[in-house]
């Protein structure tokens, strides 16, 4: 019964394009917070159609596996055992025995954590489920305040203004009801942090943006620099919750090479912001969507057997009181996305 079980996972997450690798491995995909599940409610079919739809836009084609959980649920309870059993199908499959590098968005990299510290757990096998990297787009393992927000909402707190009820409904979608919270749970900030906080030995190369969305509604309630979902404390990777403008204390989100006294001083252990995009709103790190220039933190560097080599140039800028910027080459003709797998597809 348990093999048919896997085998059936299997099918289930086998992507449209069998063929697809980085850097000669197999790509595995998990998705981020989908708020229209809190009302939907979707079964399992629905919820890897949802997957499958979340990552069309860019990494879908790319990609030989497609992890899927609902926003409905919990990290520790059925989040977690549905990761499980689609891992166990993973390792079943042999998809990651030769290595594979996982790509999160957002709430999956909290997701993905987890799971990460549960595989011995689980008993799987490490020579026949091996993760090289983790590639985390807009990364939401510390959480986010607009989490707390809709939880407050949620439970009637008399202490949410008009205001951020308006800037949480462009958010979500809908007003959060108190059977309607699901992951929103876990990613509260306090909360978020508490989860799967010991070290391993997974690379985690962290992409982040500071672009607008939702007409710049909710950025007011995310703490400091943030792309519209996701504050820098936490797509950075910074190991405490504080008030970030960039990832580096050398470097500008915009590529202007100077002191940044409102950056973390080191990252979660084993974690590496590599891009940072100004303009990079958080629907937009996974996208197709070109959203200008980007700039390097960490580079030149070999992670998870991945050469992260972007070509960068740097030069002086007018709009930057004629200090030295640096930017990726050409890299504003691309999305982010692209100029990630471009870039570490070598």
């Amino acid at each position: 019964m348990r093999a048919k079980l896997l085998l059936a996972i299997v099918a289930v997450l086998a992507c449209a394009n069998v063929q697809a690798k980085l850097a000669g491995k197999n790509v595995v995909l998990v998705h981020g917070f989908q708020p229209s599940q809190l009302q939907s409610q979707p079964n399992i079919a629905e919820q890897q159609s949802d997957a499958n739809a979340y990552w069309s836009a860019y990494w879908g084609s790319r990609a030989e596996a497609n992890i899927y959980w609902s926003s409905t649920e919990r990290i520790a309870g059925g989040i977690k055992d549905s990761v499980r059993n689609q891992i166990l199908a993973l390792e079943a499959q042999g998809t990651c025995s030769a290595g594979c590098v996982f790509v999160t968005h957002s709430t999956g990299d909290l997701v993905i954590r987890d799971a990460l510290t549960r595989l011995n757990q689980w008993g799987v096998n490490p020579n026949q489920f091996r993760v090289l990297a983790v590639l985390d787009f807009a990364g939401a393992g510390g959480g986010t305040e607009l989490a707390d927000i809709a939880v407050s909402i949620a439970q009637g707190s008399g202490f949410i203004n008009s205001v951020q009820k308006g800037a949480i409904s462009l958010f979500l979608g809908f007003s959060p009801t108190p059977d309607r919270i699901g992951v929103l749970n876990d990613l509260r900030p306090g909360t978020a942090r508490q989860i799967a906080t010991a070290n391993n030995s997974y690379p985690r190369l962290r992409f982040v943006g500071t672009g607008s969305e939702f007409l710049s509604a909710t950025k007011p309630f995310i703490s400091g620099g943030d792309d519209s979902v996701v504050p820098l404390h936490s797509a950075c990777g910074a190991p405490s919750r504080a008030s970030y403008d960039s990832c580096s204390r050398s470097v500008q989100v915009n590529g202007v090479l100077r002191s940044v006294s409102a950056a973390p001083s080191s990252l979660r252990f084993n974690h590496f912001a590599i891009l940072m995009g100004e303009g990079t709103n958080h629907s937009e790190a996974i996208s197709s969507s070109r959203s200008g220039n980007f700039t390097t933190v960490t580079n030149n560097a070999s992670l998870g057997g991945l050469a992260v080599d972007f070509a960068t140039r740097t030069s002086r800028k007018w709009w930057a009181f004629w200090r030295k910027v640096r930017h990726v080459r050409n890299g504003d003709r691309k999305s982010m996305s692209a100029n990630v797998y471009d870039t570490l597809n070598n």
